[in-house]
């Protein structure tokens, strides 16, 4: 399993990749489906409305043409609940024009380690217009591993929300400039 193998594709409309998205949602989060903030139907919910949203986007990760992982995102503009939600304001230079959110990433277990993620989160924010990314992370996820990979890709906290799902931890509000930081 060579990552170097690995194929990047990118789609703008959900119907055709929702399927695709719904079963490596699966996979990836398996250990986790108990949980009811991470049940298929409670993502196949956010995805739908997510896919509607403006701007929206999804890179997949293909070896040998079998999906791997994913990354999707959209634009959110100023006043949008993501940023209503923070429990403090974000720095204006987020909030103030059309930023690109990026609402999932995830790499099926063997393939994981191997700068998946980050490939496809780069590919996918390098060809959007946005100015600064942004996202959420639980910062207890992985005992705190999953923050400090978005650290290493540029990103830095700018908030917390607190999701208005009860079953849902705090989040993290991370946010950088969209292009690659050099």
């Amino acid at each position: 399993m060579n990552a170097d193998t690995i194929t990047l594709r990118r789609f703008t409309e959900l119907a055709s990749t929702r399927q695709t998205l719904v079963d490596l949602y699966a996979n990836v989060r398996a250990e986790l489906l108990h949980l009811p903030n991470y049940q298929v139907s409670t993502f196949t919910e956010r995805l739908d409305r997510h896919g509607s949203e403006p701007g929206w986007e999804t890179v997949i990760a293909y070896a040998d043409d079998e999906p791997v992982g994913y990354a999707y995102a959209n634009t959110i503009e100023p006043g949008n609940r993501w940023w209503t939600r923070l429990v403090s304001p974000a720095p204006e230079q987020y909030t103030s024009g059309p930023t690109v959110a990026i609402k999932e990433i995830g790499v099926v277990q063997p393939w994981r380690g191997r700068g998946i993620a980050q490939r496809m989160h780069e590919h996918l924010l390098g060809a959007r217009p946005e100015r600064y990314a942004t996202l959420l992370v639980n910062g207890q996820a992985g005992d705190g591993k999953v923050q400090a990979l978005y650290e290493g890709w540029g990103y830095v906290v700018i908030g917390a929300q607190q999701p208005l799902s009860p079953d849902a931890p705090q989040l993290n509000c991370m946010g950088r400039l969209a292009a690659s930081p050099s």
